[in-house]
């Protein structure tokens, strides 16, 4: 059982019961130790954490014991799928419980957490949607199918990775969007070089600001899809290929906006 938010509470706990097997008599519980922002997880800096990770493991299990399980646990990795994947080694649990908030409640680590957890583990995997009251109100209740999602999805052929419909979308994006921007980056350095001295190596403000803009664009969208390609077994998938989609999906077509623009005003 993962808790992003303490189990506590007659609605949760109740809840929280009846979605395990009557079978179930133990427990173990992790508590990441999740940062306040995508910086901070992203440096590792995690210090503040550690403490109400403490508390939420402490209270989730007093309250799992009182209630006639056999609970134990620790805090882990501030990634929640990292966090599963340690326990599972040490657990070999047979289901997994996440209880979790809403990606617009919720820590940067948890968006799309279920969906993570689907793709990676060969296990049934139960989200419980909460808020942040004192006595959690469960907002949602969701369940994976027990297959992990990898072996999903669209490929090209064997060698290839499966690719959802958000992975397909973002590479034809990326390719596409690229190929504009050099287009776009191009032409307007072969008016610029035809206008001025080579040696001297004189570019237009409206020129300057297409390849600032383009360049950027095309290594991110460059990363993104060297990352669904080539990078799922190393962790590119979750937290790092949300990011970067997101840039990807909509920094592109907003990009070849702004270029369009700057090169109709020059």
């Amino acid at each position: 059982m993962v808790v992003n938010e303490q189990v506590v509470g007659s609605e949760l706990r109740d809840l929280l019961l009846a979605r395990l097997a009557k079978s179930v008599t133990e427990v173990f519980v992790v508590a990441p130790a999740l940062a306040e922002s995508g910086l901070k997880h992203t440096m590792g800096d995690i210090d503040d954490a550690i403490e109400p990770a403490r508390e939420r493991l402490r209270g989730t299990l007093d309250e799992l014991r009182q209630a006639g399980l056999n609970a134990d646990g620790e805090v882990g990795d501030s990634d929640p799928i990292q966090a599963i994947s340690d326990e599972i080694v040490k657990f070999g649990p047979e289901q997994i419980v996440v209880v979790a908030h809403s990606d617009e409640e919720g820590a940067f680590a948890e968006k799309g957490l279920l969906e993570q957890a689907e793709r990676d583990f060969d296990l049934p995997v139960t989200e419980l949607v909460v808020n942040r009251d004192e006595e959690p109100e469960v907002l949602d209740v969701k369940r994976s199918e027990p297959v992990a999602g990898r072996k999903k999805g669209w490929r090209p052929s064997a060698n290839w990775p499966p690719l959802s419909r958000r992975n397909v979308i973002g590479i034809l994006v990326a390719i596409v969007g690229t190929l504009v921007l050099g287009g776009l980056a191009a032409e307007c350095v072969g008016d610029a070089t035809g206008q001025h001295d080579l040696e001297e190596g004189r570019l237009g403000g409206a020129c300057a600001a297409t390849l600032l803009i383009a360049l950027p664009v095309a290594l991110i969208n460059l990363a993104h899809v060297v990352g669904l390609v080539l990078f799922q077994s190393v962790g590119y998938e979750g937290i790092f290929s949300r990011f970067f989609a997101r840039l990807s999906l909509y920094g592109t077509p907003a990009a070849i906006v702004a270029v369009l623009l700057i090169q109709v005003a020059k």
